[in-house]
């Protein structure tokens, strides 16, 4: 009998009580022997007052769970909100100067960006102010453009030749995120730059590549 018991082993009972879910029907009285350790002071309870732990733990977890999604739906709802007067705004512009206006007024002030510029890799089909032109012959822009992918925004910290080359500032900055801006290929760049964490590498870009499709959209006449 000894010998049979020492055969026996925790997961051989856990798979047996699976396999048979009526086994305390037909036993209830060993229900209330049972005794179960407090998850966190350790000492014994019943086995109703654990299950009664067990659904409070689950229902803190849930209520936390269920805050995080709401702060995630307002987020959400706050940047499609932005996107869209984006997009009014744009359409409303009559001019192509009109519209890269746009897009520094709407950055600045809507998105509260602080750090804006728009440049290409190519030469517009008429100057515009705002409209910055990055020489190829510059190692940092060569590789910068070779980086990118049409339609893949990219987020977190970049080289201070960088941020030198992208935004006339003198202040630092400490993320930057860029629009590839382009259908086929990429002519320039949309640059975000932030004086904070702000844009970090797992930043979620679906939003990002809307405003990167509209402003190709709206610009990519000019190329």
């Amino acid at each position: 009998m000894s010998s049979l018991i020492n055969d026996i082993h925790a997961e051989d009972v856990a798979n047996y009580l699976n396999e048979n879910r009526q086994f305390f029907h037909v036993f209830p009285n060993l229900l209330d022997e049972l005794s179960l350790p407090h998850p966190k002071t350790g000492k014994e309870i019943s086995l109703l007052e654990r299950q009664v732990y067990q659904l409070r733990d689950q229902r803190d977890r849930l209520q936390v769970e269920i805050e995080t999604l709401k702060d995630i739906a307002g987020e959400n709802g706050k940047l499609l909100h932005n996107v869209y007067k984006l997009s009014n705004a744009l359409l409303s512009a009559d001019t192509d100067q009109d519209a890269i206006d746009v897009i520094y007024r709407v950055m600045h002030d809507v998105f509260e960006v602080e750090f804006v510029s728009l440049m290409s890799w190519e030469l517009p089909r008429e100057s515009l102010k705002g409209m910055n032109q990055l020489g190829i012959s510059q190692q940092w822009a060569e590789t910068l453009k070779s980086t990118l992918t049409v339609g893949r925004p990219a987020c977190g910290l970049v080289e201070n030749e960088w941020q030198k080359g992208l935004f006339t500032t003198s202040e630092k900055t400490e993320s930057v995120c860029i629009l590839p801006l382009g259908e086929h290929r990429v002519w320039g760049v949309l640059a975000l730059g932030s004086p904070i964490d702000r844009f970090k590498p797992d930043l979620g870009t679906y939003f990002l590549e809307v405003m990167g499709e509209m402003i190709t959209q709206r610009l990519q006449r000019l190329f």
